[in-house]
């Protein structure tokens, strides 16, 4: 939950961008932060420490933390729209998206030792 809702505030489409960066801690991680903690702490945390800390930043770009960031700043004012994400650094530099199908069918391959399966 973006810290605006654990605090009984409005509910507005910034919530929808912090569960954006959210995610992508969680794709990072394997895991959804505060995952450790009950239901009560999770909520505490994320309305006193906001923003969760990722494990090892520095194995990330600097351009994904900087993303990330963005969604997840704690005043609802200070977090980016959607369409401010899409202006992003980290989206508009990544490669067209048939390179990641180029990349999944390589590894594929390389996983599979009988290429007709």
């Amino acid at each position: 939950m973006a810290p605006e809702v654990v605090t009984g505030q409005p509910y507005g489409p910034k919530v929808d961008i912090w569960s954006f960066g959210i995610v992508g801690i969680e794709m990072i991680e394997q895991e959804p932060p505060y995952l450790g903690e009950s239901s009560g702490t999770a909520t505490y945390l994320i309305a006193t420490v906001g923003t969760p800390q990722l494990r090892q930043p520095k194995l990330l770009s600097a351009l994904l933390r900087d993303f990330l960031s963005c969604c997840l700043q704690t005043d609802e004012e200070q977090r980016w729209s959607a369409k401010e994400l899409l202006q992003h650094p980290f989206v508009t530099s990544a490669k067209p998206a048939f390179i990641l199908a180029q990349v999944i069918n390589s590894v594929k391959k390389t996983n599979n030792p009988n290429p007709k399966l």
